[in-house]
């Protein structure tokens, strides 16, 4: 196995480090030794999240940087990319790849400097998609019926159950997001 130092994107989740430890004080672990065992070291420990990944498959990072300055901006949402890029987006959406690549590494932006912006290469780590599926199984924001999620008892969920090896995987997904966005948890066990 060989070792590169690779650039890559991070989410800053050490500036939540206390935050993340003080929302797992409001979980009930099963087995009760995880919250300050496993899941708490994993805490104690936090460094920030490394979530691209040089993959081809997967969620396509949206991140578009200037090939003139070097400008980067993000986009949030399929109708953001149309209104910037004129693209035919639901065109796109409806052939076989959808928005993934090589779809969308074709769509380019113009920079406000006057150069083309190209995508970044990279796509987001699955583990961050995992901890979305709070939020996103009600396609939240992005669904006028389902804005009121964090109000109206669907969210945080009552319970989650997973094996113990989700423990820094997906139950650390859920937490750290959850924390990040709304600063809360987002299950009560």
């Amino acid at each position: 196995m060989l070792y590169y130092a690779k650039q890559t994107w991070y989410i800053r989740t050490t500036a939540v480090k206390d935050q993340l430890i003080a929302n797992n004080e409001k979980i009930n672990w099963y087995p009760e030794h995880l919250k300050y065992g496993r899941f708490g070291d994993w805490l104690k420990n936090n460094v920030d999240w490394a979530f691209s990944r040089e993959r081809y498959w997967g969620t396509p990072l949206p991140v578009w940087r200037c090939e003139s300055c070097g400008k980067m901006e993000c986009l949030g949402s399929f109708d953001e990319l149309a209104d910037r890029s004129g693209a035919d987006i639901k065109a796109m959406k409806e052939t076989k790849l959808g928005m993934h690549r090589p779809n969308v590494d074709d769509v380019r932006l113009k920079c406000s400097c006057g150069g083309q912006m190209k995508r970044a290469s990279e796509v987001i780590d699955c583990w961050l998609d995992s901890g979305d599926m709070q939020i996103a199984q009600y396609h939240y924001p992005f669904e006028a019926q389902n804005k009121d999620i964090l109000t109206d008892g669907r969210f945080p969920a009552d319970f989650i159950c997973e094996a113990v090896d989700q423990t820094r995987g997906w139950f650390y997904s859920l937490h750290a997001l959850s924390t990040l966005l709304f600063e809360q948890n987002c299950f009560k066990m």
